[in-house]
């Protein structure tokens, strides 16, 4: 379908994932179409103009950053065209990693963008997809304004969605923040009406002397364990990675005693110019460096505070901001900044 050509309401943007998947001799692969699948609500099709484009059809594993900015700029694309809504069928391993980089590639949005997907493939016969598809349908013709996942009847914010179960139905939770609303049958359940990322909340020279679907792919994850080494730092900023979001204990401890892990940070930080932000490995709440004594000579060391944001946010927001500056104090003022409520203020 050629998107310049279109009087259509609804745009179902297919990506593959488990809800396309059908079996094979090397277990489930993404091979339906984004046709195929809104076959499969034929009573919710019949009732309006739904077009489908397939832009991809991979396991969600396989999605890079890259295909990140394929979805924005397709998006993109259904925006300047008139569609009062875009329905991304995806993957559901990193869907929430898609949802934290569209919402802030697509600012200032005035029409829903919907991630849905199932745990079991659209073609089995208790497949949780259909239904999915069909609330994802039903929430794209409401006046939300925002990018959301819709799975198991409720209605996430993207920019706070964290995956909780590998297989269970109830796939996803909205983590330190209200679920924005339910689908109980076909009547919404609309709670709240999150903060939209305005692109005059960015000074006009951060943001306009970048493309607007640049990231910057060399961010790398450490989660630390009482066996982490400080070398694994070093490893780090010696191949080519330009900032590093550490899970740390509790409110943002990390191993130090007997360690150096924080002269490792330091020179990061101060002799490399490289960020490093600080989140919780723990599932609510986040971070506070102020408490501890080990949050304390972190953040002493120039650690920037993730507070309570999402993993998948907080790599998506590094790589976003990595990609418009380089300044230290810019990075720790903007990381503090809530765009689009994936921060608490």
């Amino acid at each position: 379908m050629n998107l310049s050509k279109t009087n259509s309401k609804i745009l179902i943007l297919a990506t593959g994932g488990t809800i396309a998947s059908k079996a094979t001799s090397t277990g489930f692969v993404p091979q339906m179409t984004g046709e195929e699948l809104l076959r499969l609500i034929p009573e919710i099709a019949s009732q309006q103009t739904i077009d489908v484009y397939q832009l991809m059809n991979i396991d969600s594993s396989d999605m890079q950053v890259s295909d990140w900015q394929k979805i924005a700029r397709a998006c993109q694309r259904a925006i300047e065209q008139k569609y009062k809504a875009i329905v991304i069928t995806h993957g559901t391993d990193t869907m929430c990693y898609t949802a934290s980089a569209l919402s802030l590639l697509l600012p200032d949005l005035q029409i829903p963008i919907i991630l849905t997907g199932s745990q079991k493939p659209a073609v089995l016969f208790d497949s949780d997809g259909p239904q999915n598809l069909r609330d994802s349908v039903n929430v794209a013709n409401s006046h939300l304004k925002g990018v959301f996942i819709v799975f198991n009847r409720k209605i996430i914010l993207g920019s706070r969605s964290y995956k909780m179960y590998s297989e269970n139905y109830d796939a996803y939770i909205s983590r330190n923040f209200p679920y924005v609303g339910y689908v109980r049958g076909k009547e919404l359940q609309i709670l709240l009406k999150p903060k939209i990322f305005m692109s005059k909340d960015i000074e006009g020279a951060f943001y306009q002397n970048t493309d607007q679907f640049d990231l910057c792919s060399e961010v790398e994850l450490l989660k630390v364990t009482p066996a982490t080494k400080p070398e694994i730092l070093s490893f780090i900023g010696n191949h080519g990675y330009k900032g590093i979001v550490i899970e740390g204990f509790g409110t943002g401890g990390i191993s130090n005693l007997n360690r150096g892990m924080l002269d490792q940070i330091k020179y990061l930080i101060s002799r490399r110019n490289i960020p490093i932000i600080m989140i919780s490995q723990c599932m609510y709440d986040g971070v506070n460096l102020a408490v501890y004594g080990v949050g304390d000579q972190a953040a002493r060391a120039g650690v920037i505070s993730g507070n309570d944001m999402t993993t998948e946010m907080a790599m998506v927001k590094l790589m976003w901001l990595l990609a418009r500056t380089n300044d230290m104090t810019q990075i720790k003022e903007m990381i503090a900044y809530n765009f689009c409520d994936e921060i608490s203020e």
